[in-house]
């Protein structure tokens, strides 16, 4: 009888710490964390951007970081230096798929 109780028991151990082995497995994978991608981040916040803004020239920035060089640092494009207005920003609609697509599997990538 004391036989059968130190089997049970080791394959009871053996159970847990296969467990613990899959929880353990399993969390490392949650806490792993893909890069995000540099095409989402604006080139002049680095951060992902919400509200992508394309140029002329084919930039995008986030619109609010755009606009605000524009005021404060002159009408022209912070990576091409070509002339630039609000009014030639578009919305980078593709972009914003992008990111929203991103954000939609990796919410931890946004925090605002």
């Amino acid at each position: 009888v004391e036989s059968g109780d130190a089997e049970r028991g080791a394959a009871l151990q053996r159970d847990m710490v296969q467990q613990l082995k899959q929880l353990t497995e399993r969390t490392a994978a949650l806490r792993a964390r893909p890069p995000v991608p540099e095409c989402l981040c604006c080139q002049i916040t680095f951060d992902i951007m919400r509200e992508p803004m394309l140029t002329p020239s084919g930039q995008t920035f986030e619109r609010e970081a755009i606009e605000q060089h524009l005021k404060h640092n002159g009408k022209w494009d912070p990576v091409t230096r070509q002339p630039l207005q609000v009014t030639d920003l578009r919305e980078n609609k593709a972009v914003k798929a992008l990111i929203d697509d991103f954000l939609h599997k990796n919410p931890w990538a946004f925090n605002g």
